[in-house]
């Protein structure tokens, strides 16, 4: 029976619209809420739009998530690596397995599909190595599948705390606990790939080997035949059923979605990260600005089709460079960043970050706007997407900079 190979490659990232626009600004009096500065100047509001901004798409570590997705759900796919590493010190002295089974719990169903979700379980091969921090498709450069060696069937209405399993095969515990004692070189352990089928939206989210439940993270059940009687790990009596939890997994997500340009994008898993521009440079008098306070302004499309589940909160990151206004992907990031978190509001769709004290840089010193970068504070958490207005949008929904500041006269 021959088997078939299969090699996946996938681009590193996606690119998103570059954006460039004339820098609109508006001002306003905050009024006698503030008080005065020098010579009874009461603070100004300065609203400035962005010149320049883009998006683009990067595969994001996922191994640190307390969840593994499979399945696909609007344009989303996503598959999970799973690894459990036994050794003696699990293991009695003296044993036949009986029989080995995988079990996987179910957290919640993300999207519901019409057809159980068919799962295929593939050994991954000697030649790729891999961790859960780096953990995703591009990474996976030498990942050659000899064909599924079983496959497992999540069903379309599922109860809650549900759970599904696998066998292994009875000689791949003997090869693995070889492996962690590092007795036989000639054998290897790098885990299952678990690859979601089938065509329609049907997209679930298992716990993961970080789930805060112990008990229900991804488990080895050990069915054996003891030899030995007196056999014991310590003080403990050997069952003839041990239960191993897994030493490493990640889910492992891809967008092939096609996205309208004309808005911005965050989001997690597959992760999209925004960037801007604003020309400071003539909206500030030369002498004496003070600055109560910087925060850029962003507004969440929150009916958009696009919308998948939910960020949490965002930071910002200056550029190094202008570069990302032509490849925003292959930019450099500036070093010494220092991210402060800003959580999203999602009950009104709004992401508002503090930048008082970088607006103030660059108002200073204005070689030093090169723009800077908005990413979700957590995009190994899970999968989601916030869609943004973008500079297309009516002035109320576009992203903006808000300013309050005095211009103190000499």
């Amino acid at each position: 029976m021959h088997s078939t190979i299969l090699k996946i490659l996938l681009p590193t990232v996606l690119l998103g619209g570059l954006i460039l626009s004339g820098c609109t600004q508006k001002d306003t009096a905050v009024g006698s809420g503030l008080a005065p500065g020098l010579n009874d100047l009461y603070p100004q509001e300065k609203i400035i739009y962005p010149e320049a901004t883009a998006f683009y798409q990067v595969l994001s570590t996922t191994g640190t998530s307390p969840y593994l997705y499979l399945g696909k759900a609007q344009g989303y796919s996503s598959d999970a690596l799973v690894r459990f590493s036994p050794d003696s010190s699990v293991l009695p002295d003296s044993f036949a397995v009986d029989s080995l089974k995988v079990r996987l719990f179910l957290d919640s169903v993300v999207t519901t599909g019409t057809e159980p979700l068919p799962v295929a379980v593939h050994f991954v091969n000697r030649a790729q190595e891999w961790t859960e921090i780096g953990a995703t498709w591009n990474t996976l450069d030498s990942l050659e599948l000899d064909g599924s060696f079983t496959t497992f069937e999540i069903a379309a209405t599922l109860p809650e705390d549900s759970s599904y399993s696998f066998a292994l095969p009875d000689s791949i515990l003997e090869a693995w606990e070889w492996v962690g004692n590092g007795d036989k070189t000639l054998h290897f352990n790098n885990g299952l790939l678990l690859m979601a089928q089938g065509d329609g939206d049907h997209l679930v989210r298992l716990r993961s080997s970080e789930h805060a439940g112990i008990s229900k993270r991804p488990q080895l059940e050990m069915y054996l035949t003891i030899f030995d009687s007196t056999d014991s790990l310590g003080a403990t009596a050997v069952d003839t059923m041990l239960v191993l939890y897994a030493t490493a997994d990640a889910f492992l997500a891809q967008d092939s979605t096609e996205l309208d340009t004309s808005y911005l994008y965050l989001g997690n898993g597959a992760a999209y990260r925004s960037l801007f521009r604003f020309d400071l440079e003539d909206a500030f008098d030369t002498f004496g600005t003070g600055l109560h306070r910087a925060e850029l302004v962003l507004h969440a499309d929150t009916t958009h089709p696009l919308k998948f589940d939910q960020i949490t909160s965002a930071f910002y990151l200056t550029m190094e460079d202008t570069s990302w206004l032509v490849d925003p992907a292959a930019a450099p990031i500036a070093p010494n960043n220092f991210p402060v978190f800003a959580p999203y509001d999602a009950e009104n769709g709004v992401l508002t970050l503090t930048m008082t004290a970088q607006v103030a840089d660059w108002i200073a010193e204005p070689e030093t706007n090169l723009g800077f970068l908005v990413r979700s504070s957590n995009e190994n958490h899970n999968i989601s997407r916030a869609v943004f207005y973008g500079t297309e949008a009516d002035s109320s929904l576009r992203p903006y900079l808000r300013v309050v500041y005095l211009e103190n006269e000499p």
